[in-house]
């Protein structure tokens, strides 16, 4: 759910075509692999017409259960939900949402199919500064709905595209709002129930914490729990646990006109220019179209894909790592459909004049020009030759990403390829960093 740092657009590459036979060994090959390097802990499934052909649990930290928070996968459930009462007449896409939240800026003029693609404009109330150190505290609806009102908007509606959670918080209360009954009770009947998922419900209080796995941050040397967020902080754009099992049963149901008709499945595969669609996001495997979407709760990551072409399902679950669940999907593929494929490299640097990890803790600002702040983060101190990446918001820390070291001054993020290469003075002390993603670098200054 959260945005953090750089966003990626899922994108698969690759062509279908006949599978090796021993596709099996191979993924297992790559995932025993990734979690030797402590780059992957989780669960991955492969089905085709609706039956499994791989299956594999390479979770480090196995607590008995096979569910696991899905994060914003639990978008599709709300979505399909949303299609379902315009199919029965109570709601059209055209609805303005000032129907229901006229106190929403610009409400007169955001519709449910703005929500539903994310082209409302309405703010994210994930960006909240203090989310991450009170993420674990419950809020009410009321302090929800503040969140989400007191945030300046995006854009004007349909004049841009920017995910926000925020719309699905809200589709889930007109939801509620249209049928007179909970958002649980409506994911229950009108999905669960239906489809006899036996391992999925919505996660409500944290009394239901140890029916599931927990998440954990990888430091470079040890693997830390990772604080849950509260419930009542995700709802209907993020609250389900579930299986690999179920999501992958939900996801061919819906594209075999089990839960909605063809015409409203031919709706939500509708995709904006950022690959959004109602409630599903574009996932293409070169000539192959796919459909699916991305979650991430805590250090819950979670992916579902379907390829209608090959009736072919694939989910990836995770309670940890260090790499982009992107790159591991592609492995995965690439591997089934026996395409070339490089493994992730993952050096280990040892330095015998290695300055003091110390030396690099601090704030730094990343301005444009040398002089338009545009961003601020913290480094800190993780385990050996490894540092924390997190934004920086009036004193309060963010999300930590893992930085590793590459040579005596410089790091870089697995998770967004992008690289740090610190500055000293001609005392030796740290003064700044040169920040490099791909193209593109910015110059930081470190303030403190």
């Amino acid at each position: 759910m959260r945005k953090v740092y750089l966003i990626c657009i899922l994108n698969f590459f690759g062509i279908l075509s006949a599978q090796n036979h021993d596709y099996k060994r191979s993924i297992d090959s790559l995932l025993n692999y990734l979690q030797e390097k402590n780059a992957f802990s989780g669960t991955v499934l492969i089905q085709k017409n609706g039956g499994t052909v791989y299956s594999g649990d390479f979770n480090k930290f196995p607590s008995g259960s096979d569910q696991y928070r899905i994060g914003s996968i639990t978008k599709i459930f709300t979505a399909i939900i949303t299609f379902q009462l315009l199919e029965e007449g109570k709601i059209s896409l055209s609805a303005n949402l000032n129907r229901f939240f006229p106190d929403i800026k610009n409400s007169d003029k955001i519709t449910i199919g703005n929500m539903l693609n994310h082209t409302s404009g309405i703010y994210d109330y994930l960006q909240w500064e203090d989310y991450y150190s009170k993420k674990n505290n419950a809020l009410s609806k009321n302090g929800l709905l503040k969140l989400i009102t007191s945030g300046k908007p995006d854009f004007k509606p349909g004049e841009d595209i920017s995910y926000s959670n925020s719309n699905y918080i809200l589709l889930g209360y007109i939801i509620e709002s249209l049928t007179g009954k909970s958002f649980e009770e409506n994911l229950k009947h009108r999905i669960i129930n239906k489809l006899d998922l036996k391992n999925t419900y919505y996660e409500t209080s944290v009394n239901q914490y140890t029916q599931r796995n927990i998440s954990y941050l990888y430091d470079g040397e040890r693997w830390l729990k990772e604080t849950d967020t509260h419930p009542s902080l995700t709802l209907s754009a993020g609250a389900i646990v579930s299986t690999p099992e179920d999501v992958a049963k939900m996801i061919h149901a819906l594209f075999n006109g089990k839960l909605v008709s063809p015409e409203t499945l031919a709706q939500m595969e509708k995709g904006n220019a950022k690959a959004l669609g109602y409630g599903l996001q574009i996932t293409p495997f070169y000539k192959n179209m796919g459909y699916g979407h991305t979650g991430r709760v805590d250090e819950f990551h979670s992916f579902v894909g379907y390829f209608p072409e090959d009736r072919l399902s694939m989910v990836v679950f995770s309670n940890g790592n260090t790499i982009k669940l992107n790159t591991i999907a592609i492995g995965i593929l690439s591997k089934y459909y026996q395409k070339k494929y490089i493994h992730p490299d993952f050096p280990e640097y040892e330095s015998k004049i290695s300055p003091s990890m110390d030396k690099f803790a601090g704030i730094y600002h990343a301005k444009l020009a040398g002089v338009i702040t545009v961003a601020r983060f913290q480094i800190s101190k993780a385990g050996k030759n490894h540092l924390f990446l997190s934004m920086y918001n009036n004193g309060k820390e963010g999300e930590k990403r893992l930085l590793i070291r590459k040579n005596e001054n410089t790091f870089y993020s697995p998770e967004n390829n992008a690289e740090f290469d610190f500055t000293l003075n001609k005392k030796g002390e740290i003064k700044g960093a040169k920040l490099t993603q791909g193209q593109q670098s910015i110059n930081c200054t470190k303030t403190s």
